[in-house]
């Protein structure tokens, strides 16, 4: 591996670690700031609906400067809310400053799916964007588990305050080893671009069938920790967050990145629905291995769903690529914000009505990649 593909891959995990940070101690944050599930629930929903603002920003700064200027810049001033966080007086100055890592991340979540999709094609390319999306696991595993453990250890404040480090390491490697890119001037204006993207039906269905996806997916793992803090399994909040290391599953995805840009990802997505929604419905019985092997298998299916449906977008839009990605993962995080927050209210009414209402969302992505499918046959 060169020292820019590393630095790549350690500025994507050390970035992505600090995404999910709060989701295996949102007990512990509900018990220590007093807050209901939910409204812990939102330290994790404001920064995925702060990335898909933050897109906007991005994505068509990245069009016209270049997309190494603008991974490199976000990376280093992530590393200051991200110190800050240990600090928080209360839960609001918590979510704020969870919002502000939010508006921060899509310099590189964004911007590093045409950067990679612009440097390579073909089969690399599939394997390529695996590699990226096996690096965001391992930064989600570390942001879990490793927050999971520490918080037993010492506090939630601590725990989160130290991810600042791999983000500052993150930073610096991007800024010495990535090669900067080329600036292709696009014929046509950012608005026009826009309202052609928004009108683009095949790119709307891709985005639809990744983000329902990930309602889902995210409405299940943000709630786990209840599932399996509560009786019958009763895991203390560490073990729960051990759980969490189903997420290294994710670094599987590569060989199948490998094949959906060879066959084509359309044809894989929706088998990987499938997968999903199965391991969905094996985290309501009561026994903790078929829990683990359902959390396992939504994580695998999610992180090889995310990369197949970014591989679609260049096939999908012909210009102004930072954009189109923009807006993809604008619906992406913005149901995978929604998915933080709504099925915490569903909790209420047990496990299983939270299963049932993230089931009926991936369902509905399945059916958006079905639709998506059929129109790239024709």
């Amino acid at each position: 591996m060169s020292r820019a593909s590393a630095a790549l891959l350690l500025g994507a995990s050390s970035m992505f670690a600090t995404m999910y940070s709060t989701q295996a101690i949102l007990p512990e944050i509900s018990s220590d700031l007093d807050v209901s599930a939910a409204v812990a629930g939102l330290t994790v929903s404001v920064v995925v609906l702060a990335v898909a603002l933050g897109g906007w920003v991005h994505g068509p700064l990245s069009d016209r400067i270049g997309r190494r200027r603008v991974m490199v810049a976000s990376a280093g001033l992530l590393v200051v809310p991200t110190a800050l966080l240990g600090l928080s007086a209360g839960i609001v100055m918590l979510i704020a400053l969870r919002i502000v890592q939010g508006l921060l991340m899509p310099g590189l979540l964004v911007v590093a799916v045409p950067y990679i999709t612009e440097r390579f094609s073909g089969a690399v390319q599939g394997r390529a964007m695996g590699a990226y999306t096996s690096s965001l696991v391992l930064g989600g595993f570390v942001g879990r588990v490793g927050t999971g453990l520490i918080t037993e250890w010492t506090n939630w404040r601590l725990a989160l305050s130290l991810l600042a480090l791999p983000a500052a390491l993150g930073a610096l490697a991007m800024w010495r080893w990535l090669p900067a890119d080329a600036v292709t001037p696009s014929p046509s204006p950012l608005s026009r671009a826009v309202h052609e993207h928004l009108h683009n039906g095949r790119l709307l269905l891709n985005a639809a069938c990744a983000g329902l996806t990930f309602f889902g997916f995210v409405g299940v793992f943000t709630y786990a920790t209840f599932r399996l803090t509560d009786p019958p399994i009763n895991l203390t909040l560490g073990e729960a967050g051990l759980v969490y290391g189903v997420w290294l599953v994710g670094l599987l995805v590569t060989p199948i990145t490998g094949l959906a840009g060879r066959v084509g990802p359309q044809r894989v997505v929706p088998w990987l629905l499938l997968l999903s929604i199965t391991g969905a419905l094996l985290t309501l019985a009561d026994s903790l291995p078929l829990i683990v092997l359902g959390l396992a298998a939504m994580a695998l299916a999610m992180f090889t769903v995310v990369p197949a449906c970014q591989l679609l977008i260049p096939r999908l839009a012909r210009h102004h690529r930072g954009t189109a990605t923009s807006l993809h993962l604008t619906v992406y995080y913005a149901a995978g914000g929604l998915g933080g927050y709504l099925p915490g209210f569903a909790l209420d009414r047990g496990w299983g009505t939270l299963v049932a209402v993230c089931v009926a969302s991936i369902g509905g992505g399945l059916a958006a990649s079905l639709g998506l499918r059929a129109t790239l046959a024709r």
